[in-house]
């Protein structure tokens, strides 16, 4: 009996063992965006759109090699891009994080490489980094996901208005050609 004791407790142990090495660990869902968080998306997103869209000017500058101009505009509605990139590429998801900031890197290095062409008036770099930043801009862009604008009850409602006032005005208009139908013209009898 005392040696069936040490053999039943390693056998217990041994079971035990196995249970627990292959009992699976819970899977947890994978984050996923909130309305919250696709919020603080959409409000960070809004300097790299002006950014894109205000990018000809610079491009404008360069090719006019106006470089005060460049200058000015590179370091007054550019200025802030790299706090801009920087926020809205750690509001992402943290797997989604890594290419966001090294494309934003990129876009870092492209506009002081522009910066310094356009302090020694080197018009081939400055425009060959210009190419390239737009490029990345639209690159970084893709990897943000899209959020969906909120409704503007305001500006519906106003469409709602312009367009009952639209048929409002047809029915009127109308009812004003029947009766000059109907009515006779006074004026052919004088």
């Amino acid at each position: 009996m005392k040696i069936f004791r040490p053999i039943l407790s390693l056998i217990l142990v041994f079971a035990t063992t196995i249970l627990v090495s292959c009992s699976g660990s819970t899977v947890s869902a994978p984050p996923t965006y909130t309305p919250d968080k696709l919020q603080k998306i959409a409000t960070y997103r809004i300097p790299l759109d002006v950014a894109r869209q205000r990018m000809s000017e610079l491009g404008q500058y360069i090719d006019k090699e106006d470089w005060t101009n460049a200058d000015n505009f590179l370091h007054g509605p550019l200025g802030l891009i790299r706090r801009d990139l920087t926020y809205l590429s750690k509001a992402l998801l943290p797997d989604e994080q890594e290419p966001a900031l090294n494309a934003a890197k990129d876009i870092f290095k492209h506009f002081e490489n522009i910066d310094v062409a356009v302090d020694q008036n080197n018009y081939s770099v400055a425009i060959d980094q210009y190419k390239k930043v737009v490029s990345d801009l639209d690159a970084y862009s893709s990897l943000i996901p899209q959020t969906q604008k909120p409704v503007d009850r305001a500006d519906q409602a106003m469409k709602s208005a312009k367009n009952v006032f639209k048929g409002v005005q047809e029915e009127v208009e109308q009812t004003v050609d029947r009766i000059e139908d109907i009515i006779p013209d006074f004026d052919e009898n004088a």
